[in-house]
Parts: C-alpha cells; sequence; structure tokens
C-alpha cells in the first residue's frame, strides 16, 4: 500500500514537471517567436552592439547590453535603469535647461560642446537661428556632443516657438494664438499645430514650449498675443487641440510626436492691474475657470507644465508658483494628478527671490532659492540658469541639503520622455530632408489661410473694399506699415514677408499711386491733401511685455495718434485703421473718425498679404474678436482682472466682427 501511494506520487511529480516543462517550453517558443521591428540606428560616436539577432547603441561604451540601450523594453524600465547607473552629478545635469544663443555668423559657439558632452544636460533651449540647415546641423551637433557624454543620453532640444518654428528664419512661423482664436477654426489650428510640429521634428527640435494656456482676462497683461483670448471654453478648446497636435494624439509621448509644456500654471491671465509678473489675483472660486485649460491638457497626457513667475495668491501669499508648494505639488502633482515633467520659466533662482522678496520683504539667498525650488515645489527642469547651478546643487546634496531622491525622481521623468519620444535610438535629423521641408509652399499656403480669417473688420461704412487698379492715389503711413516684425510678433528670429505697406503697393495695381510716409506729420499732412486713401498703421511692436509708454494703457500711443489726427485734418480721402498687435486697444477716435477699420493683430509672415487681400476684397473678413475691445479706460480700471466679459459697455463685444456679406 506504501509502495502504491509512493509511486502515485512520484507519478504525479513526474507529470508536473513534464506539463510544467511543456508550459516553459510552449513560452520560451512563443518568447522566440516574438519578432521585433529594429530601428534606424546612426550612431556618430559610440558603436553598435549586436543581441538576440538585433542592433543596439552601446551608449555607454561596456561592450554589453544594458537595459537602458535596449529599445525593445519600456520607457519606465529602460529609465530606472539608466538613473541607477548616474552619479548625482548627472542626474542633476539631466534638470538642466541653459539657453542657446548661436553666433551671428551661424558658427556653435565652443562651449556647447562642453555643455552637453562634459556636462551631460538634459534639456536645452535654442533660439535666433539664421537658417533651417544652420538649424538642423545645429541641432545635430548637439546630439553628436551628447552622444560622447558618458552615459550617451541625447539632450532634449526645446524651443520657444508659441507660433510655429518661430525661432527659425524661413520657417512657418504663424500668427499668435490671438489671431487664431480669432478664426474659431478648430480643424485650421488643429492643421497649423501639426505643421508645426513636423517641422520641429525635421530640424531636432523634440519640445515646444507652447501652448500658452492662460485666459486673458486681464487686457492690459502684455502677453494677450499669446493666449487664445477671455473666453475659457475657446481658450480650452484650442488649448487641448494643439496638445493633441503637437504630442500626435491623446495618449502621451511617442516617437511621431514633441513634448507639449502649457503654460502659465496655474493660469497668469489676471495679473494684478496687467503689470507682467505682479501677483495673479484670481481667488478660490475664478482660479478654477483660470485651471479649465489644464484639467483639459492633463485628460490629454500633457508632457510638461510650466509654472509662473508670479505669486498665485489663490494658493500661496508668499511664493511665486516657480517656488510653491502648494501650486506644484499640493495641487498639480496631488490634486490634479500631473506626472509629467515640471519645466520652470527661465530664471527660478530670481522668480523665488523677487516672490518672496515682494510680499514678505526679507531677502532670499541664492541657496535658499534652490533649496525651495528643489526641494519644496520640486520642479523637474530648471530653466535659464547658470551652468554653475550643477556644482551649487551638487554640493548642496552633499551636505545633506538636497535629498538625492528627489533628484533621481526628477531625473527619471526628464529620460523617460526621451525613452518615449525614440531620440536614444535616432536623435539625428536629415539636413536636405529639414531644407526641403520646412516652411514650404504647402505650409505657406496654411498659413496664409489662417492669416485671411484672422482678419477682423471691426468697422466699415462701406469703403472697404478697395477697387484695384482703379488710378486711386493711396497713401500709407505709420511705423508700423513697414515693419515685418510688427507682424510676425515676438518670440520669433527674423522672417522674411511683405509688410503692409509693401502688400498694399504690391496689390494695388498698375494704374493706382501708393506712397509710403512713416512718422513724419509734416509730410503726411502734404501727401493726404492729395490721397483718395489714406490707410493708417497703428498698434505695438513685438515684445510688449512691459510697453514703455506704460503697462496700464491701452490707448493708442501719442506719436500715432498724432498721426490719425493729421490724416483727418488733411485729407478729403477715405480713412482705413489697420491695427496690429497683441491687445484689444481703445479705438473710440477710429471709430468716430475713420471709415473703416481692420484689426489684425499679430497675424505671421502672412499677414501683409492678408491685409491687403482684405483691404482689396480678394479675402472677406470673417474674424470675430476673442476679447472684448474697451471703450475707454475708466471701464478698464474698474473690471475684475480675474473675470472674463467684465467690460462695462465695450465699444466691440467679443465675438464682433464684419464681413463684406453684412
Amino acid at each position: 500500500m506504501l509502495t502504491k501511494q509512493l509511486f502515485r506520487r512520484g507519478l504525479s511529480l513526474l507529470t508536473s514537471v513534464v506539463v510544467a516543462g511543456s508550459v516553459m517550453t510552449a513560452g520560451a517558443v512563443a518568447e522566440e517567436a516574438t519578432v521585433y521591428h529594429q530601428p534606424t540606428l546612426n550612431p556618430r560616436v559610440k558603436s553598435i552592439i549586436e543581441a538576440d539577432g538585433y542592433q543596439f547603441i552601446d551608449l555607454n561604451g561596456n561592450g554589453s547590453l544594458d537595459v537602458y540601450e535596449d529599445w525593445r523594453l519600456d520607457a519606465d524600465t529602460r529609465a530606472a535603469d539608466l538613473v541607477s547607473q548616474m552619479t548625482v552629478r548627472e542626474k542633476i545635469a539631466q534638470m538642466q535647461h541653459p539657453t542657446y544663443l548661436p553666433r551671428s555668423d551661424g558658427k556653435i559657439a565652443p562651449y556647447l560642446e562642453k555643455y552637453c558632452s562634459d556636462y551631460g544636460i538634459g534639456m536645452l533651449l535654442i533660439r535666433e537661428l539664421n537658417s533651417v540647415q544652420t538649424a538642423a546641423e545645429t541641432m545635430n551637433a548637439v546630439q553628436e556632443y551628447a552622444e560622447a557624454s558618458r552615459l550617451g543620453v541625447p539632450v532634449l532640444v526645446s524651443m520657444d516657438s508659441v507660433h510655429g518654428l518661430s525661432y527659425v528664419s524661413g520657417a512657418t512661423v504663424t500668427g499668435h494664438n490671438l489671431a487664431l482664436a480669432a478664426t474659431r477654426d478648430e480643424e485650421l489650428v488643429t492643421r497649423l499645430a501639426e505643421i508645426s510640429r513636423d517641422e520641429h521634428i525635421a530640424i531636432g527640435v523634440r519640445m515646444t514650449l507652447s501652448p500658452e494656456s492662460d485666459i486673458a482676462s486681464e487686457p492690459r497683461w502684455g502677453r494677450v498675443m499669446e493666449t487664445f483670448g477671455e473666453d475659457p471654453d475657446l481658450v480650452t478648446q484650442m488649448v487641448r487641440t494643439q496638445i493633441v497636435a503637437f504630442q500626435n494624439g491623446e495618449d502621451g509621448l511617442n516617437p511621431d510626436g514633441i513634448v507639449a509644456c502649457i503654460k502659465h500654471f496655474p493660469g497668469a491671465g489676471p495679473q494684478m492691474d496687467g503689470k507682467d509678473t505682479s501677483p495673479i489675483v484670481s481667488d478660490e472660486e475664478t482660479l478654477q475657470i483660470h485651471l479649465q485649460p489644464y484639467y483639459a491638457a492633463i485628460e490629454v497626457n500633457v508632457g510638461s507644465v510650466m509654472p509662473y513667475y508670479s505669486v498665485p495668491l489663490a494658493l500661496d501669499m508668499e511664493n511665486s508658483a516657480i517656488g510653491s508648494k502648494a501650486a506644484l505639488q499640493d495641487l498639480l502633482r496631488e490634486q490634479m494628478g500631473f506626472e509629467g515633467i515640471i519645466q520652470t520659466d527661465w530664471g527660478m533662482i530670481w522668480a523665488i527671490q523677487e516672490g518672496l522678496g515682494t510680499m514678505t520683504g526679507e531677502e532670499v539667498s541664492d541657496e535658499e532659492a534652490i533649496i525651495i525650488g528643489v526641494t519644496q515645489s520640486r520642479v523637474d527642469g530648471i530653466g535659464g540658469e547658470s551652468i554653475r547651478l550643477i556644482d551649487q546643487m551638487e554640493e548642496l546634496t552633499a551636505e545633506g541639503k538636497i535629498d538625492e531622491d528627489i533628484l533621481t525622481a526628477a531625473a527619471t521623468r526628464i529620460v523617460k520622455a526621451k525613452f518615449e519620444l525614440g531620440v536614444f535610438e535616432n536623435p539625428y535629423c536629415d539636413v536636405d530632408y529639414a531644407v526641403s521641408f520646412v516652411g514650404n509652399e504647402e505650409h505657406t499656403a496654411v498659413n496664409l489661410e489662417a492669416a485671411e480669417k484672422a482678419m477682423t473688420l471691426l468697422k466699415n461704412d462701406g469703403t472697404l473694399p478697395l477697387t484695384q487698379d482703379a488710378g486711386q492715389n493711396i497713401l500709407v503711413c505709420g511705423p508700423r506699415a513697414d515693419d515685418m516684425a510688427s507682424l510676425v510678433g515676438g518670440w520669433s528670429s527674423e522672417q522674411e514677408g511683405l509688410t503692409i505697406a509693401a502688400a498694399i503697393a504690391a496689390y494695388a495695381g498698375d494704374s493706382d499711386t501708393v506712397t509710403y510716409i512713416a512718422d513724419d506729420v509734416v509730410a503726411i499732412a502734404e501727401a493726404a491733401k492729395d490721397a483718395d486713401v489714406v490707410i493708417v498703421s497703428v498698434g505695438e511692436p513685438s515684445y510688449q511685455h512691459d510697453p514703455p509708454w506704460g503697462y496700464d494703457t491701452l490707448e493708442i500711443t501719442s506719436s500715432q495718434q498724432e498721426i490719425l489726427e493729421t490724416v483727418k485734418a488733411n485729407t478729403n480721402g477715405q480713412i482705413i485703421t489697420v491695427v496690429t498687435g497683441g491687445r484689444p486697444y481703445i479705438l473710440t477716435w477710429c471709430d468716430e473718425n475713420t471709415n473703416a477699420i481692420l484689426e489684425a493683430y499679430y497675424p505671421g509672415q502672412q499677414g501683409g498679404i492678408a491685409i491687403a487681400e482684405t483691404i482689396f476684397g480678394l479675402n472677406n473678413p470673417t474674424g470675430k474678436t476673442p476679447m472684448q475691445f474697451p471703450r475707454d479706460m475708466d471701464s478698464v480700471n474698474e473690471q475684475a482682472s480675474d473675470v472674463s466679459f467684465d467690460l462695462e459697455n465695450p465699444l466691440y463685444d467679443y465675438g464682433w466682427g464684419l464681413s463684406y456679406d453684412n
């Protein structure tokens, strides 16, 4: 009996071993049957190694396949392995996001190699590229330097490209978001964002510091032009649209997208009295409205969020958003569930010192500011600081003032994004392709369509459209009329195109005479006497965060008002006002004294053409105001900075816009 039981147990055990072995064999066969798609590998410094019949880059040069070098594995696994091999200094370096400005001759500055190869920086903001070829060659140099670093970690190159590939001369540079908002065309905004994404990838830039997600409830703020206006629903819709297009879908980062970085958390639109970097005056209730675009962004897995310099009074009465634990950890991480990269705006140390100094009256040392930003608000990417910050943070970590686990978490988020983008396998771009693709004719046509649809006709007594080739004497005046930057707007390199004056001359017709005078009021007065039509260009030049004539006014500048009044006093012709710029100016005088007003915002490279086409009837204006336009400064001063649609008796209400059909 005992023998039979032992036999049965032995048979059962043998059966179990055979079954288990069969399962293991089947599993092994299944595993062996898995076929992976071999990515193209083009290393310039490190070697290619082979394993399991596939090729990999030996990024750390140890002759064997490390987990982080294995492209078959998921981003989390690879990131964990890579960061485990990093020193404290290398983790800190991954958090650095300095700015690189190329030399005027296009040559690469020597320090860039040291930044990428010796220091091993994780990210790099690049600006002012004078051609597509220079841009692509520069990105390739950056990645070649980075490949030569100890662990071969590529750099995540970014651009403050808030309206197309704006820091590359010759790329597609669209109108600012305020102009796009005037189109009310989500499908068009999608196409522009996809063009921007593909042009970024073509030159090797894989992160855009956009979209601007602030709600422009304070019309005096100098960054209104970067927003989609004051309607929270429209802003949310357009921001979500851009993120999905930039990142190539709603499921997070992937090799066919770029990292989108929404800004400026937690909603910087309600700047106190309109002064940039002043406290954000939203209260607990209105804060939720200004957070609306950020909730939508997180729902579609936006890759990065940028907090602002300003103190968010509803969350923190002392520190800027950059240094606020309440804003970035309690709200953004814990309540809203954001898991991506927290990327500071440029100048973390200054922002924390300025915020605390202003609100508490206390001086804050560099060391204190660094500790607050890294250990309390726990930012990941640190933008625009000196490369010496690596040494400072390393010393503070050695002294026990910065916990290495915080650095590990930050570095992991950053390198994980790079794995998801696929840049470890091939960070390089094809220069010839970039030159042929970026700014091509198809992209230019879409850009022109957007500028045309943005044109917003505020007033027309029948003067517009003008007839081409009608033997007219046309006077164009105002300094903005011959300034390309006044069409392109800020955050961009120098771009070629037709100015307003040049476009009017090009479209007028052979029998028409077009004269341009910038700001000589004596000459303008004389020329106006013989003019059949006077086109007066008013507005603001680019980069007017804090206008020299005062952030606290939306009145047309005195010099431009003088031109308007000179024209009015000296002409019997029709007067057309063309407005460019980034804020809703008070146009009451123009409404009462000129025949037509065309609002063009910052319409981008193709803006001059779109304006001329509209004036001569080749484009029927369909744009609608994305903000209320005030009648006077009293109403502006009385409105609440954190509440949209709060102007009393606006001159032009939200959604106003005429066409030649009505």
